[in-house]
């Protein structure tokens, strides 16, 4: 299981940000760093203004619970650099219309709606080596009583100054995925070499190449080495 994000509050980043967003009817935000597309585990990193510590925390407890983010990993909806827009009436989604949601689904649904998030909208903003910035706007209002056209546009703007006020006080992770001996492996991989070819290219045990090999398939959300190939010419590890 991932380890718990980093959770902050910037608010010398966030408040002129906020303060616009605001005048468009939208008074929380959240700014994630998800490692890969399609990813349920939670966020490397989050900022969030306007929601409060205690909301972030039963938030980051429930994240795995939350249908947006899972019907995301699963394809269901798409999460692009075009935002996306949708209404929580606390037992349906407007982007899930024909969709049932499950007793959880509807259970985190009421919650959100419980605390001011009715109206959502979001976008991402891609970044090195397959991470992306999820940013999230959220208003207690429905759809009727906002200007959502507006608001769409307006956040968009608010959305990419946030992006370049917080990406350089992030924490500096790792600048790749992989390892190097890793992507090693992975170059291999993709030349058609077997596990033993692979250890004795790189001078190491047939089990520590293994080792490697499972651990990058693991690292890349992949289930063999057709699809870490693929993911690999994605993320330019391969050429």
């Amino acid at each position: 299981m991932a380890s718990a994000p980093l959770v902050s509050f910037m608010h010398t980043e966030t408040d002129t940000q906020l303060a616009s967003a605001r005048a468009l009817g939208f008074d929380k935000l959240m700014y994630g760093v998800d490692v890969l597309d399609g990813e349920i585990d939670p966020p490397l990193e989050i900022v969030a203004a306007g929601l409060t510590p205690a909301y972030m925390d039963t938030y980051v407890r429930r994240m795995r619970e939350d249908p947006i983010r899972r019907m995301a990993a699963r394809g269901e909806i798409p999460v692009t650099n075009t935002p996306l827009t949708y209404e929580n009436t606390g037992g349906s989604l407007s982007i899930a219309k024909n969709r049932s949601l499950s007793s959880g689904d509807t259970s985190m649904l009421r919650w959100f709606l419980s605390q001011g998030v009715r109206t959502g909208v979001g976008f991402r903003i891609r970044m090195s080596h397959g991470r992306h910035a999820s940013i999230n706007f959220y208003s207690a209002r429905g759809h009727a009583e906002l200007d959502l056209d507006t608001a769409m546009q307006g956040l968009f703007l608010i959305g990419h100054q946030l992006h370049a006020r917080i990406e350089p006080k992030l924490s500096k992770w790792p600048d790749r995925l992989l390892s190097g001996r890793e992507a090693e492996c992975l170059e291999w991989i993709a030349v058609g070499k077997s596990n033993r070819e692979i250890a004795e290219l790189l001078g190491i045990s047939i089990d520590t190449a293994k080792e490697h090999i499972q651990s990058l398939f693991q690292k890349l959300r992949v289930h063999g080495r057709a699809q870490a190939v693929s993911r690999g010419h994605v993320l330019a590890y391969l050429g």
